[in-house]
């Protein structure tokens, strides 16, 4: 048997097949979990001699009252995350909840997450779209602290606590969208990233697409440079037969599809039209505005924010995974005369 102090969640993790944060419910009893689940952790726990941290305990019994927050640029790319609405939106609408419940909040940006969980001290943290092997939910629950993300846990999306958008719902309502309004070809443009919304997304437009009997039409552009977007959004226009719709995942890329057809004399919406998520917020400014698929990042924002208090108080969670809805907003560039 290995000595209690050197295992650590993952590692009961691993010999239960389950995640950390299963691991970490099961063992604290802060959220109902299958019998059968709970026995198999605690019989993982007492082979491996793991025992919670005293000290981690106690901390949060104590509480600090702060909390952190998360914000991940999925793509790794240059845009500052302050200048994405999307960000924008939830840290505003994290920070304004945080105040009104008496708690700080910490924002971290992705980047420096892995050593700053280990250094401050929190009662709980809030994490945007976690990525396969999330470091910060491993290193969170390992310390015993609750997580919220928003977004699923890939690597455990029925699992943990969350808030998040239906994807399925969301891109079949901005594809349908588009075929309501004579579109026959619609290809999709994305960033490749490992988070759930995403790839549900993705999977969602080869069902679409399945369905209507039309061949998927990807262009995954891997980071945010000019010169890879613009090839991307050139190898889509200049393909033959070309589509008469684009749909983007983010909303990045479809602003240089939208660059691109213009220099090719590309009549959006007329030859071509063209829709997209709402992250950046420059759909309105765009010629012609873009129609955008809105997330409501505040509101989801707010709704982590009170599902990690709860959790933080003791309590309950009535809804401990929230689904929100979306809302399409529709633009000049999907108006066909």
């Amino acid at each position: 048997m290995r000595e209690s102090q050197k295992v650590n969640i993952k590692d009961v993790a691993r010999l239960a097949g389950v995640s950390p944060t299963t691991v970490s419910h099961a063992l604290g009893g802060r959220r109902p979990v299958a019998a059968s689940t709970r026995k198999r952790v605690l019989e993982a726990a007492d082979r491996l001699g793991y025992r919670p941290h005293p000290g981690a305990r106690s901390l949060k019994a104590a509480g600090t009252g702060v909390l952190g927050l998360c914000v991940a640029n999925l793509t790794g790319g240059v845009t500052p995350l302050a200048e994405m609405e999307y960000y924008f939106r939830t840290v505003i609408a994290a920070t304004e909840t945080a105040v009104e419940e008496r708690f700080a909040l910490v924002v971290v940006p992705e980047s420096e997450a892995g050593g700053f969980w280990d250094k401050i001290l929190l009662d709980g943290a809030i994490i945007t779209d976690p990525q396969r092997g999330d470091a910060g939910i491993s290193r969170l629950t390992a310390r015993d602290l609750p997580v919220v993300t928003v977004g699923r846990d890939p690597d455990a999306p029925d699992d943990g606590y969350w808030v998040d958008s239906d994807p399925v719902a969301a891109t079949r309502l901005s594809l349908d969208h588009l075929a309501a309004r004579g579109a026959r070809e619609v290809a999709g443009v994305s960033f490749m990233t490992t988070d759930y919304w995403t790839q549900a997304c993705l999977q969602t437009y080869r069902t679409w697409c399945g369905e209507r009997g039309q061949r998927p039409r990807l262009e995954i552009t891997p980071s945010e440079s000019e010169e890879e977007l613009r090839a991307s959004a050139l190898r889509l226009l200049e393909s033959r037969p070309r589509p008469d719709a684009v749909y983007g995942f983010y909303e990045l890329p479809v602003l240089s599809v939208l660059e691109v057809a213009r220099e090719l004399g590309i009549d959006v919406p007329g030859e071509l039209m063209v829709a997209s998520s709402n992250d950046l917020g420059l759909g309105s400014t765009t010629t012609p505005p873009m129609t955008t698929l809105d997330y409501d990042p505040a509101a989801q924002a707010r709704a982590a924010t009170h599902l990690l208090i709860e959790l933080i108080r003791g309590q309950t969670p009535s809804e401990p995974r929230k689904l929100l809805p979306v809302t399409l907003v529709e633009r000049e560039s999907t108006r066909r005369r």
